[in-house]
């Protein structure tokens, strides 16, 4: 441990085992000072990369490990299989997802330093089965076509370019888990749109608000139910350039 002291790992271990029965997350204590390590390793490693602007660590407690894990129940009803962290950054919500459900892990980011640092801190917490790759989603996804079985994306784009971004990724009946702050019904509306041609259907979705009012979720859940209509992973940029919806 390089940047908590032993009070505030002990501290926040209470505080994460009381969110969880909150929120009725099923996280072994030994996971969650799993978290809390790489919530450390993040913390010390923010000195010298950018990986973060939240520093107050009760916060981080909520806004990085608590704000993952609430996708777990999302995860676990997923087909066996791999997870993919689209835009991972700082290894959230992708590592605490590895952490929790021992799935094999991959976490890709366009930024190689942040890579390099997840790559840093999968090493120093034994996550034998996770990897970072440094890629673009497009790239990637052209040699990787249906190899995950859940694929997980935060604040990385707006909801049209997510799901096209994730379509190819995905094994049949493979589930896309997006959590979004609040996302306005035009984004909405245009992502399930955008769904459709990608061959989505929605399974769910859901909301919650995180503790201490440190912020509003909303979860939408798709389950790659057929083929894409159009050819994916289209030319890079595309995506963002001229969306499906």
């Amino acid at each position: 441990m390089f940047v908590l002291t032993d009070e505030q790992t002990s501290q926040m271990l209470s505080r994460l085992i009381s969110y969880c029965e909150d929120y009725s997350l099923k996280v072994s204590h030994d996971a969650l000072r799993s978290c809390i390590e790489h919530l450390d390793l993040v913390l010390e490693a923010n000195k010298t990369t950018n990986l973060t602007r939240i520093l107050n660590v009760e916060d981080a407690a909520v806004l990085h490990i608590l704000d993952s894990l609430v996708l777990l129940p999302y995860i676990d009803i997923a087909p066996e299989g791999a997870l993919l962290d689209m835009g991972t950054g700082a290894g959230f919500p992708g590592i605490p997802l590895t952490i929790a459900s021992g799935r094999k892990a991959t976490y890709i980011d366009s930024v190689g330093k942040k890579v390099d640092a997840v790559n840093s801190f999968v090493e120093a917490l034994g996550l034998k089965y996770a990897q970072a790759v440094h890629d673009r989603l497009e790239e990637y996804a052209r040699s990787h076509k249906k190899q995950f079985a859940v694929v997980t994306a935060r604040a990385l784009a707006p909801l049209p370019v997510l799901v096209e971004y994730a379509s190819p990724f995905l094994i049949d009946s493979g589930l896309f888990v997006i959590t979004k702050g609040n996302p306005s019904d035009v984004e909405l509306q245009s992502g399930l749109t955008a769904a459709s041609i990608c061959g989505f259907t929605t399974l769910m979705t859901d909301d919650l608000d995180l503790p201490n009012g440190l912020g509003h979720r909303e979860f939408i859940i798709l389950k790659k139910s057929r083929p894409a209509a159009i050819s994916l992973p289209r030319a890079n940029g595309m995506a963002k350039k001229n969306p499906l919806a």
